[in-house]
């Protein structure tokens, strides 16, 4: 998917990129939570803001199932269900699990019990967002990196280093940490970081060698060593991974292909959804911690989507919960010009979220007894 950008004009302004550009509101991170923060102020303000993305905007990205309220979110950003690309939200008839039994059964989320779900194409979702928010008046600088973050009570100062134009400065009067599970702000500015558990993923994208219908589910099995993601993606597509605890990666060496298929083949019900596929990449792992930073004492400053808090897999809160923190940060923005205290409140109610989700995750483990005295599921129960 080309994403026409208004920063491919600046990157041809050498001159610019050497000065001090100024903004409103400068949001660090250009995934679904930056996208929407920038997509909220623009529709409801007349306040400038600019986004900062380190990536080139081309990273292969997870698929992830939504229920159908994420429409509801997309619409108070200005956007229609008819203006998404219809193969990026596929609807997502089955979410199966085998937990707490070797039986599979219907599973709903921790948090959702809605029967409609859709099944998203990350990678088009993402870039269509952010294309969005340029074309409503966002600045987007794609291969941007945040150096240093200085604040006077005043504004902020944003040391910046672009990937080919060299450093310049952006000046700025609300900061936004949209960078995702790492919260890479919030850690560089000094703000609280509370990480409650080493999960990871460890999985790969697999493709069919011949062409057929795939049914739109999703399958989880809990294994002695944590639990097993399935899911069906657009383009003949699925994607399969481990979620476990880093030690036990390192321990059983699982980042390797030949041992991640030998646990793949000890499933029950995993491994006969992979009959025929194929795939020429290597094994990805990835971050799923769960953790919790709290900004309310830094000025001017609010975190959004992961970097604000991040949640286990098995809640489907992803995207759900990176759209809606970013249209009360953004509401909070606008409404802390008039009430000082509207950005803690802010933190407040992220604050009410996390502390409900760890305990909806505790009973969620807690229906898996069969492995209690194994380290991954000792840890959870």
């Amino acid at each position: 998917m080309d994403l026409v950008l208004r920063v491919q004009e600046l990157d041809q302004d050498a001159n610019f990129m050497t000065s001090t550009f100024e903004t409103d509101v400068l949001i660090v991170g250009g995934g679904p939570a930056g996208s929407s923060t920038a997509l909220s102020l623009l529709k409801y303000s007349n306040l400038e803001v600019a986004l900062i993305e380190q990536g080139a905007l081309n990273n292969l990205r997870v698929g992830e199932q939504v229920n159908a309220s994420i429409f509801d979110l997309l619409s108070y950003l200005g956007i229609s269900k008819t203006d998404l690309d219809q193969n990026s939200v596929l609807p997502g008839y089955d979410s199966l699990a085998a937990w707490g039994s070797s039986n599979i059964s219907s599973r709903h989320s921790v948090f959702s019990t809605q029967v409609d779900n859709f099944q998203l194409d990350r990678e088009v979702f993402d870039l269509f967002l952010l294309k969005k928010a340029s074309e409503n008046g966002a600045l987007i600088f794609p291969r941007t990196k945040a150096i240093e973050f200085k604040n006077n009570e005043t504004f902020w100062l944003v040391n910046v280093k672009h990937e080919t134009k060299g450093d310049f400065v952006i000046k700025t009067k609300y900061l936004v940490d949209a960078t995702g599970r790492q919260s890479s702000v919030c850690r560089k500015i000094g703000a609280q970081f509370t990480k409650f558990d080493d999960l990871v993923a460890v999985g790969s994208f697999l493709h069919f060698k011949d062409k057929k219908v795939l049914e739109q589910e999703i399958l989880l099995e809990t294994v002695e060593e944590g639990w097993w993601y399935y899911a069906a993606l657009p383009n003949n597509r699925v994607v399969v991974s481990l979620f476990t605890d880093s030690i036990i990666v390192k321990e059983k060496q699982i980042q390797r292909t030949e041992c991640w298929m030998e646990l793949l083949l000890k499933t029950n019900h995993v491994k006969r959804k992979m009959k025929n596929t194929v795939t020429h990449e290597k094994l990805w792992v990835r971050n799923a911690f769960s953790h919790f930073t709290d900004t309310s004492d830094t000025f001017n400053f609010l975190a959004v989507g992961d970097a604000a808090a991040s949640f286990d897999p098995i809640s489907s809160f992803g995207i759900g919960f990176a759209i809606s923190s970013a249209c009360h940060a953004a509401k909070a923005i606008l409404d802390h010009e008039i009430n000082d205290h509207a950005l803690t409140e802010y933190q407040r109610s992220i604050n009410e979220i996390f502390s409900n989700y760890m305990q909806n995750k505790h009973l969620f483990y807690n229906k898996e007894q069969r492995w209690k005295d194994s380290y991954f599921w000792k840890n959870r129960t």
